[in-house]
């Protein structure tokens, strides 16, 4: 009866390690870019210009905080949905790593580095009433993760 046990605990055993790596496995980079939205939002809402700049990937974002009034209305609205004192979102994130923005992306670029890959995070708004921020993420070649644009709710950016 003893051996059965043992058995059964170390088959159970493997199927949760099993699990727990198919469950990592579909990341996928997901962590990364939500990691870089939250990196982003705490420089945003910190109004910590330097840092912001060196992760805008796109001149059109880096241009909409020049203007002191916009960038006053970007960092309130940042934290509205970003907890800066705890460092965290106060909504739930999520990434679609699937999402193809090099379409709308190429061409828009600070750096001329290639596209690796896009993506879009989407921060749930803790107000029911209000859009999710999204943040259109993009990965070029030999780069860490950048934010092309944030936009409220799933609007359409022309870049050029």
């Amino acid at each position: 009866m003893a051996s059965f046990i043992t058995v059964k605990h170390g088959v159970l055993f493997a199927l949760l390690v099993l699990g727990a790596g198919a469950l990592n496995s579909c990341d996928r980079g997901a962590g990364e870019e939500i990691g870089t939205a939250r990196h982003f939002s705490d420089a945003v809402a910190k109004n910590n210009g330097p840092q912001r700049d060196s992760m805008i990937a796109t001149q059109k974002f880096r241009d909409y905080f020049q203007n002191p009034y916009v960038a006053h209305d970007m960092l309130t609205w940042f934290r509205s949905f970003y907890d800066y004192k705890k460092g965290e979102f106060i909504g739930t994130a999520s990434a679609d790593v699937d999402r193809n923005l090099e379409p709308d992306l190429t061409g828009a670029l600070i750096d001329s580095n290639q596209i690796e890959e896009t993506g879009m995070v989407k921060v749930k708004s803790p107000n029911t009433d209000e859009d999710a921020a999204f943040f259109w993420m993009v990965r070029q070649h030999g780069k860490p993760w950048k934010v092309a644009m944030v936009t409220k709710g799933e609007t359409q950016v022309n870049f050029k």
